[in-house]
């Protein structure tokens, strides 16, 4: 059970910190150092997770519509968020090989 917990630590905690950052880094900037890329990528991070956050819980009616901050919901959000940024990103490189 520790091990599946340090496991779900983690992953969620490359998916608050790192992921979405990353991948709306690679959207957004051509080319970057390595350490430019970690910085950015974290920010940006960090700021999904603080629009996720008053996206589900600022106000009583968009806390009666998303059921506010819970596990659930961050996990949810946070995966579908990623899907929808490698997504573009995918489109958006696929459009860069052919011209």
């Amino acid at each position: 059970m520790i091990i599946i917990d340090i496991l779900h630590a983690i992953i969620g905690l490359a998916f608050a910190l790192f992921i979405p950052g990353f991948l709306l880094t690679k959207i957004i900037f051509k080319e970057q150092e390595i350490l430019e890329k970690i910085a950015f990528s974290i920010a940006f991070s960090i700021g999904i997770d603080i629009f996720l956050g008053l996206f589900l819980g600022a106000n009583e009616t968009m806390f009666k519509l998303t059921g506010g901050i819970t596990e659930l919901n961050l996990w949810f959000y946070l995966i579908f968020i990623t899907l929808l940024l490698g997504v573009i990103l995918f489109i958006k490189e696929k459009k860069l090989l052919h011209k």
